[in-house]
């Protein structure tokens, strides 16, 4: 299984020098779709209003209940692709700057991969 490469910050596409689209593959793939899975907020696509994070019913709420986002996080990292557990699952609240950031690891079928995301207002 393979994915289209997409840049870090921006979340652009990757072309390479040859004006090719950049594939990954294996743990990067992954962690790819980990990221992405985490900054889809649910109801965000019109033909799948049940897919996504529960991000305005659950997490950016007055006073956020962080054993429970801890377990939203959790499993829909888990319902990625060759995930086969969240082994370690760290958030850290910035009420200032309003971001959460979240550190995970993850096995999967290619070893385990170990990111931290941080979700918020860019």
């Amino acid at each position: 299984m393979v994915d289209i490469a997409l840049q870090i910050g921006t979340h652009d596409l990757v072309i390479t020098s040859d004006r090719d689209l950049l594939l990954i593959d294996n743990a990067e793939r992954v962690a790819q779709q980990i990221q992405i899975k985490l900054k889809f907020f649910l109801a965000e696509w019109f033909l799948d209003t049940s897919d996504g994070v529960p991000y305005f019913e659950y997490i950016l709420v007055k006073d956020p209940n962080m054993n429970h986002i801890r377990s939203i996080l959790r499993q829909h990292i888990s319902e990625v692709d060759d995930v086969s557990a969240v082994t370690d699952l760290t958030l850290s609240l910035d009420r200032k700057n309003r971001t959460l950031s979240v550190e995970y690891t993850a096995e999967t079928t290619y070893g385990l991969v170990t990111r931290l995301e941080v979700l918020g207002y860019e």
